[in-house]
Parts: structure tokens; sequence; C-alpha cells
């Protein structure tokens, strides 16, 4: 029975549901003061400590507003495409090994990685649904923009991916960790900024926020959503923010590893885990605070005739090398 509330414990609270929904509302805060600073604005100021519970309020708004549901919309999609987009990213970050170990409180399984990127394009197609069962026109071109961009850069960044898997020996997530003695970002630089690159895309923020650019096609795929499912939405969103910088910190920052001072060791690295997302967090928003939003041709040429031929030309280099460094050593 111990054991059993322990599990839920992990699951519903720490590392799991609870303090992942807190770390998304952490970094929303974060993403949204930074771009107000750059951008010479306020920024979240008044709920909370420096408007630290701005996003805490506006999903609180926006599960009390009024849902309208447009004629001709496949219901049963409409309805439930944003709550499992939402959970199946939740349910991608719960492999990440957060304080040293995985939400399940086990060291993964060889092959996790891939299940975990599996997970987030299958979560991709979900949110392509949303749109694709709103019956609007908007809706529909920002789902298709979804299929396009998620799918289309998840070939590179799985193939980036694989470059650390390949230095650390496994495609498991916490063993690549492990092998981080000196983080990978230090010996293969340009693995690195090619994936921030490339999860730039996967994560929507500028300047590839093309499925929902408010110039061009209203809102995209959320256009016809109100209430509580659009608070889905936005929550698939930074769950996505979430599941990026984790993914980023784990691969090539050294996942929860960092000095520790005192027991409890679990308590350091979850420490560490956070301040190096936010960090990653940093990265992203600085690049989309600094960047003009591209063109969706301009989106596809630049995944199929340089990120992709980048991102193989990437692994066959972190190949040539993990092999040189076992010839050395």
């Amino acid at each position: 029975m111990v054991f059993d509330l322990t599990f839920f414990f992990g699951i519903l609270v720490f590392p799991g549901l609870l303090f992942i929904l807190t770390l998304a509302l952490l970094y929303d805060w974060i993403e949204r003061k930074m771009a107000a600073r750059m951008q010479n604005r306020m920024g979240p100021s008044f709920a909370g400590p420096a408007g630290i519970l701005q996003p805490l309020a506006d999903y609180i708004k926006l599960f009390t507003k009024e849902e309208i549901i447009p004629e001709g919309v496949n219901t049963f999609i409409y309805t439930l495409s944003p709550i499992i987009s939402f959970s199946i990213f939740v349910l991608a970050i719960l492999f990440i090994p957060i304080n040293g170990l995985n939400v399940f409180g086990s060291a993964g399984f060889e092959g996790d990685l891939l299940l975990i990127f599996a997970l987030a394009t299958f979560g991709s197609f979900t949110i392509f649904l949303s749109g694709w069962s709103s019956s609007n026109p908007y809706s529909e071109m920002g789902s298709v923009r979804v299929l396009y961009q998620f799918l289309g850069y998840d070939i590179p960044t799985i193939l980036l991916a694989i470059s650390p898997a390949m230095l650390a020996g496994s495609l498991s997530m916490t063993n690549i960790v492990r092998m981080q003695a000196i983080p990978f970002v230090f010996i293969i630089p340009w693995v690195f900024v090619l994936f921030t690159i490339s999860m730039q895309a996967e994560l929507e923020e500028d300047p590839f926020d093309i499925p929902h650019a408010g110039t061009e096609i209203v809102a995209g795929y959320e256009t016809e959503f109100s209430g509580g499912k659009l608070a889905f939405l936005n929550l698939t969103r930074d769950m996505q923010i979430v599941f990026g910088a984790a993914v980023t910190v784990t691969l090539f920052l050294g996942g929860p590893l960092g000095p520790v001072l005192f027991s409890p060791s679990w308590l350091w690295y979850t420490l560490w885990f956070v301040l190096k997302s936010i960090l990653v967090i940093c990265i992203i928003e600085g690049i989309e605070c600094a960047c003009a939003r591209l063109r969706i041709d301009q989106v596809i040429r630049g995944n199929w005739k340089l990120m992709i031929p980048l991102s193989i030309a990437s692994l066959i280099t972190t190949i040539v090398l993990r092999s040189f460094i076992a010839f050395v050593v």
C-alpha cells in the first residue's frame, strides 16, 4: 500500500502532473516578462508578486467562460482533441528524468527517447485534428500548417537528438544523462544550435509561429475554440514549451546533474533541472523576440533544403567524433 501511495504521489504531485503544471505556469510567466522587457512593455504586474500568478488567473478565467460550439463541427473530435493533445504531452514529459529518475520512479528503458518523440508527434497530430474538426477555413488552414511544420521538422529534430544518443551509446534518457560528465553542449555545440532552431519550429515560437499567425489566419487552428477547450489548447502549448526545454536540458545540458551540497539529492537534481530549463526558455524567448515571422514557404524550404541536410551532416560528424574519442581513449 505504501508503494501504491508513493507511486500515485509521484504521478499526480511530484514530479508528476501538479509539478509539471507549475513549471508550465512559471515558464509562461518568464516568457511574458522577458518579452515585455525586450519590447519595452510592462508584462504581468498585478496578479501576485511581480505578476507571477497572471498565467494561473488567465486559465481560471478561461475555464469559467462560456463555451460556444459552431455549427457543422465534428463534435466528438472537436471536444476531445484539446484534452487528448494536452494529455499526450504530459505523458511524454513523465518519461523525462527530472529529479534523477522519471516520474514512474525508474531509470526508464532502452529506447524511451524514441517513445518520447513518437508521443510528441502523435500529440501534434491531435492538434491538427482540433483545427480540422472546426469546420472553419482559417482553422483548417492553420491545422494543415501544423502538419507541414510539426511533422516536417520532426525529421531534423529526431536526427539531431540521435547525436547525443550516439555519444552516450544509448537511447535511454537516463543513460544519456549519466554519460554527461561533460555536458554534450560543449562537445557538439553545433548540434545544440541546430536542435534549438528545430525545437523553435516544433514549439511554434517566432519565427515559426505560422500555424496560428494572427495577421494571416486569425488564430489558426484555435480560431473556433473558447472556454475550457481553448484553455486546454493553450495548456498544450505550455506543455510543449516544458517538453522542449526538458528534452534540450536532458540531451545537451546534463539533465538534473549538478553539485549536491547536502541531502536529499533529489531536491538538488530538481533545482538544477529547473534552472537549466529556465536558461533554455530564455534562449528560446530571446530568439522569438528578436525574429520576425517567416512565411510558410520559407519555413518549408528551410526545413527540406537546410535543416535536414545539416542534421544529417551533424549526425555523420558526431559518429566520426565518437569513433575518434573511442580510438584516443
